[in-house]
């Protein structure tokens, strides 16, 4: 209860002393009751708690995703949304491992391997993968065309040193369409420490890997790297995915109506899914629930803000951002209507402000929503494009609607992230309200501002920041392959 207090009392007072804020004392009232009806009754560790122990890992398109996508609907109805409805969109393949890897070096001795099968690799023929193991230097069309006649037939390893110290993921891919011209029989990528999986994919768009991708742990890699500096190696493993081509995946969408300008829209979104290993409750659990508890606390305000507020939970973001950019695409004629776009997706560490992905107009509109987050610890933001191509909001970034992502301290959670260990009990309830304060104080008061929260971007401007974020030649090599919009 004194944590209420002081950051009740910090906020009112930091407000008050803003005279150039552009927020009217009702706007202000109405988050400081919303701040303090997250901070005292949030119910974000509650939904988190039902997702992650209830529901379990959400891989895009499984049945526990399913099922999550009813109970978020559920959810929303139960709390008086409007337009509680799914948007759906297609998936090439959905993917789940059907039991455990196994796999062993066989020569020159025997030695069982930590391996997992890579998220959206095709299944080992059922009597496995046998074959001489070839380092592979450079993890990029000029590595695999130097190494090219040594390559074919042979099982592939790369490892850190492979992919370089500032790896293009449009690289990475186009040197595995050269593996798969050359016939390799399979690629062997390093993963985190013996025992520990980290999952991931080498796809981006849903599809399957042209051939078997396995994750082997760091120390096996290292003692493979040892013993082709003293001659052959050969390897053996196996694993089985369940796979369906050609999936529906829905996203969840309700609405809380805006009182004076419906047609403006501002959107708190997260995504859905997650990956196997754990049951997602940090990444992104926290995300989800942070969307559901501020589309619970607003309406419980009893207070509608002036433009509507809708609340999204995409699917497919571990497979390459496909259900928010399924939206972006259905909604295109739409996106001039967005004010603003507001995603969580680093977990539940506290909340330090926002990502801004370098706009510096965005940075100056928050400065008249910071005195609302001071209480909370959040006021701050931050220039960084770090995680420019990593969430929901990329797709509205490419064609120019403001968004804004949740900054968090990560240190905890990329220790988790995608692993065994992402599992509810890593989430402290206090952390995960403050951020899902800061995100209902932020979007209601985007919301119900009587001025727009910042101009939309041009084509040149867009262009601007992904030259300044080093990502033009990636943003490229994904539009002209259709993965963006």
């Amino acid at each position: 209860m004194r944590l209420f207090t002081a950051a009740l009392f910090a906020i009112v007072t930091s407000s008050l002393a803003s005279a150039q804020m552009p927020v009217s004392p009702e706007t202000r009232a109405t988050v400081t009751h919303i701040v303090g009806d997250v901070i005292v009754n949030g119910q974000a560790y509650e939904y988190d708690r039902q997702l992650a122990d209830e529901i379990g890992p959400r891989l895009t398109g499984s049945a526990n995703y399913v099922h999550a996508v009813s109970w978020a609907q559920d959810k929303f109805k139960a709390l008086g949304l409007a337009n509680v409805h799914t948007e759906g969109w297609k998936i090439p393949a959905t993917w789940e491992p059907d039991g455990p890897a196994s796999g062993h070096i066989i020569a020159p001795r025997e030695q069982t391997l930590h391996i997992y099968s890579l998220g959206w690799s095709p299944s080992t023929p059922a009597s496995g993968v046998k074959g001489n193991v070839v380092y592979l230097e450079h993890l990029t069309p000029e590595g695999v065309e130097a190494q090219k006649d040594k390559l074919g037939d042979n099982i592939i390893l790369a490892d850190r040193k492979s992919l370089g110290a500032n790896p293009k993921f449009s690289e990475i891919l186009k040197a595995l369409d050269q593996l798969n011209k050359l016939s390799v029989k399979a690629l062997l990528l390093y993963g985190g420490a013996n025992g520990i999986e980290s999952a991931t994919a080498l796809t981006f768009d849903g599809s399957l890997s042209h051939f078997p991708v396995a994750q082997v742990g760091l120390e096996d890699v290292a003692l493979i790297r040892r013993m082709l500096e003293h001659g052959p190696v050969t390897v053996e493993f196996s694993f089985k995915n369940r796979i369906r081509k050609d999936v529906e995946v829905n996203n969840v969408i309700a609405e809380i109506p805006g009182r004076e300008l419906p047609n403006e829209v501002v959107i708190v979104a997260g995504h859905l899914d997650s990956w196997h290993p754990a049951t997602g409750a940090q990444d992104n659990g926290t995300g989800a629930s942070t969307v559901i508890e501020v589309a619970r606390a607003v309406k419980a305000s009893g207070r509608p803000p002036r433009r509507t507020m809708r609340f999204i939970l995409f699917g497919g973001e571990e497979q390459g951002i496909l259900g928010s950019t399924a939206y972006v695409r259905a909604h295109r004629a739409e996106l001039p209507s967005i004010d603003c776009v507001l995603i969580s997706d680093t977990g539940a560490q506290p909340a330090k402000g926002w990502y801004v992905m370098g706009r510096d107009d965005e940075k100056q509109a928050l400065a008249n929503v910071e005195p609302l987050l001071a209480g909370l610890g959040s006021n701050d933001t931050t220039p960084s494009v770090e995680f420019l191509f990593q969430t929901d909001h990329i797709s509205f970034d490419l064609l120019g609607v403001p968004t804004l992502v949740l900054w968090n301290e990560t240190d905890k959670y990329f220790k988790l992230h995608h692993k065994a260990s992402d599992s509810f009990d890593s989430v402290v309830q206090a952390d995960l309200n403050q951020g899902a304060a800061t995100t209902a104080a932020t979007a209601y008061a985007i919301a119900d501002s009587e001025k727009s929260f910042a101009p939309h971007d041009t084509p040149e401007q867009i262009e601007t920041m992904l030259k300044n974020a080093s990502q033009w030649e990636d943003y490229q090599f994904f539009k002209a392959a259709g993965v963006f919009p």
